[in-house]
């Protein structure tokens, strides 16, 4: 079972943020997904995240998704233990 068909069994109702991997690219545009009202933080694909460009606008896309990876690390290193 893909992780994106059981996003919404992970939510328990009060969550106003969300983050996932790579994914979980699309989640916000399913159904199951438009009653819920949770703002969804979702990885950037390794090769788009590569692929940046070296300006400040990539640099600043690169920091959105470290800030993203670190929250995602705090739940998800459990579990790599």
């Amino acid at each position: 079972v893909s992780d994106i068909t059981q996003a919404q069994a992970l939510l328990h109702g009060d969550e106003t943020d969300a983050f996932g991997d790579a994914a979980y690219q699309g989640i916000e545009k399913r159904a199951e997904s438009q009653e819920v009202p949770v703002t969804w933080h979702v990885a950037m694909r390794p090769g788009k995240r590569k692929a940046l460009p070296g300006t400040s606008l990539g640099d600043l896309l690169e920091r959105i998704e470290h800030a993203k990876a670190s929250i995602r690390a705090k739940v998800e290193h459990p579990f790599h233990v």
